[in-house]
Order: structure tokens, then C-alpha cells, then sequence
């Protein structure tokens, strides 16, 4: 299997590649996005440094690549976005940057960064469009990025909230993950809206 493979080659060139599940989230960030960027574009992501990739083993990933990515647009295609989150990616305290989950939404905030001029394009076209939901759409994204980042680094984000005032967060966190999947099914809903405002952009992807 592809997925095997792709895991096989983090755990062979792990000074090239991102991690498995980083890729997977980052994958998942990609096939959400309002308008999906070129392989070629997107797949470069994936690597530490991308000017030092070898020919070969760029080779090797292109098909283990895509298949992450197609897999991931089949799940949101079929309204099982809430599944997309691998089985291993649960919260449990003490979580680290190491853990399972953390490194998946790393990979996915990840994606989303490299693909943010996607989401202001399509925000802006909304806001001249239909300016009363474009502020209602930029707050849910926002929620939706916090929520993220607070799982991808739950001591960072435990230490921020002591500084905010709010000592109790690590308290609240195990709550606050069962969230998480609304959380993504919601992510890629607002992707769809705001798509509507980029016409045509899957069809280079339709198989």
C-alpha cells in the first residue's frame, strides 16, 4: 500500500521528509483548501529542504503523495471529514510535539500557511460580493485556526493561557478535544463557501 509506503520512506529519509503524520495533515490542508495549489507546488511541502532533494527520491514520493492527498478529498467528498484525523491522533495529557496528534495538525496549520494567499483571495472576492457574511466567515476560520494550534502545541498553548489569565486550560483541554472534529468538518464547510467564490478550481483534480 502507498500509505505504507509513504511511512516507510519518512522513517528512511527522516533529515528530507516531514513526518508520516505531518504529511498527512499537511495533505489534508491541501485537498481542503479553497482552490488546491498544483502537485508540483504542494509536494515540495512535504520536504525539509526542498532545494536538496535528489531526483530519485523525489520519484519515489510523487505516487505515495498523491494518494494521501486523493484519500483525503474522497473522505470530504463522502462528508467523513470528522474521520479524517488518523486513529492514533487522540489527546492525552502530557502531550508533546512528538504526539501523534500534535504532529498531524502540525502538518495541517502547516498547509494552511502555505496556502493562506488561497483563503484571503477567496475571503476578498466574499467581502465584495456578499459583504454582510465575509466577517462571519473570517471569525469562524479564526476560531477554527485557534482551536488547531492549540492542540498542535498544547504547552505553548497551556503557558500562553496562564498569561492570559486563564490558569485552568490544561483542565479543560481533554473537553475541548472532543471539538476537534466539528472542528475539521467545519474547516472544510467554510472552504467549500468560500470556494463558490473561485469557480472551477477542482476540476483539474476530478477523477
Amino acid at each position: 500500500m502507498n500509505h505504507q509506503l509513504l511511512g516507510g520512506l519518512c522513517e528512511r529519509y527522516p533529515e528530507q521528509l516531514r513526518g508520516h503524520l505531518e504529511i498527512q495533515g499537511l495533505c489534508f490542508a491541501v485537498a481542503a483548501a479553497p482552490e488546491i495549489p498544483p502537485p508540483q507546488q504542494w509536494m515540495a511541502w512535504a520536504l525539509i529542504s526542498p532545494e536538496d532533494i535528489d531526483q530519485v527520491l523525489a520519484d519515489k514520493l510523487a505516487e505515495p503523495l498523491m494518494d494521501c492527498f486523493k484519500q483525503q478529498l474522497v473522505l470530504m467528498r463522502n462528508e467523513q471529514s470528522a474521520a479524517v484525523l488518523p486513529k492514533e491522533c487522540e489527546f492525552y495529557p502530557g502531550m508533546t510535539l512528538e504526539s501523534p496528534l500534535s504532529q498531524w495538525l502540525c502538518g495541517c496549520l502547516l498547509g494552511h500557511r502555505q496556502l493562506e494567499p488561497v483563503w484571503q483571495k477567496a475571503w476578498q472576492t466574499m467581502q465584495q460580493q456578499e459583504p454582510e457574511q465575509a466577517p462571519q466567515a473570517a471569525k469562524e476560520l479564526s476560531h477554527i485556526l485557534r482551536l488547531l494550534s492549540t492542540f498542535a502545541n498544547v504547552e505553548l498553548a497551556i503557558k500562553q493561557a496562564a498569561e492570559r489569565g486563564n490558569p485552568d486550560l490544561s483542565n479543560q483541554l481533554s473537553d475541548i478535544a472532543l471539538t476537534l472534529p466539528r472542528a475539521l468538518q467545519s474547516y472544510v464547510k467554510l472552504s467549500g463557501t468560500l470556494a463558490g467564490y473561485l469557480p472551477n478550481q477542482f476540476e483539474t483534480f476530478k477523477s
